[in-house]
């Protein structure tokens, strides 16, 4: 009889190890799952400073962001202890489509059935009183609706240069969204190191009023990212897998664009792409 009751004690015992694991293990997957649902959202910029119209002493600090916020400004000098204030404006005509790669949508019409505007401000600052051929740090700061301020990392500017000075001149084209961009704009930077402008002759992107093109297309090679070294675009050749993630470029070298057709829209419509 004593055995009998070992037997049913050792069984029920194991039994409730079993339920307990089961248990805990439920546990934890619900806790995940509701981090993961809930977790606050981390404020964050669109787009890294980028550097365009230099100046014999100044040059022009730009970002991008998806709330209109408040006290956007740049702090420049060897301790940020100066300030250049942005003015801000919406973009007038920027959205996704039905043939947006964006976010979940992986197949056509998967989240957007027709074309939806989509709210993206474009902040501008002049830094003034620089020195020619000197670089100095700088960071961007925007300050969102709900007070949480929001920084870049530091990166370098300077004014133009003047006559005579040997320049790393990066001319490009034809970024499209094109599988390679990631790539070899990562090539560059290894390669050649610092850049001081760069001179895109048009074509920057594929569709020009699709925002993810610029911003945050999910096959992760947008132009932005891409030329600030935060792309993400796998490439496989003879079984082996490489990620690109660009190079991080027009935070410090300014951007000389020109318009490309790709740059120029068609005839406008609320229902096609």
């Amino acid at each position: 009889m004593s055995r009998f009751r070992y037997t049913l004690l050792h069984l029920s015992n194991g039994r409730l190890l079993g339920l307990a694991i089961l248990i805990l293990a439920g546990l934890v997957y619900g806790l995940l799952l509701l981090y993961v649902l809930f977790r606050p959202v981390m404020p964050h910029l669109l787009t890294d400073p980028f550097l365009q119209l230099p100046t014999a002493n100044a040059v022009r600090v730009v970002w991008f962001t998806e709330f209109i916020g408040s006290q956007h400004h740049v702090e420049y000098g060897s301790t940020l202890e100066q300030r250049a204030i942005a003015t801000t404006r919406q973009l007038s005509r920027i959205r996704e489509d039905q043939q947006s790669q964006v976010g979940a949508q992986v197949e056509e019409g998967q989240v957007y059935q027709k074309p939806t505007t989509r709210n993206i401000w474009r902040h501008e600052a002049e830094v003034k009183g620089l020195t020619a051929n000197t670089r100095i740090p700088y960071r961007v700061v925007s300050v969102r609706e709900d007070g949480q301020t929001v920084s870049s990392d530091r990166f370098t500017l300077a004014p133009s240069p003047t006559a005579a000075t040997p320049l790393k001149i990066l001319l490009t084209s034809d970024h499209q969204l094109k599988p390679m961009t990631p790539a070899n704009l990562q090539k560059v930077v290894e390669t050649i190191g610092q850049i001081d402008a760069v001179f895109f002759a048009g074509d920057l992107v594929d569709t020009a009023d699709r925002a993810s093109e610029w911003f945050d297309n999910n096959q992760g090679r947008a132009f932005f990212p891409s030329l600030q070294g935060r792309a993400s675009f796998e490439l496989e050749k003879q079984g082996s897998k490489t990620r690109y993630t660009g190079g991080a470029i027009i935070q410090s070298a300014p951007l000389f664009p020109a318009i490309g057709n790709h740059e120029v829209m068609g005839r406008f419509s609320s229902e096609e792409p």
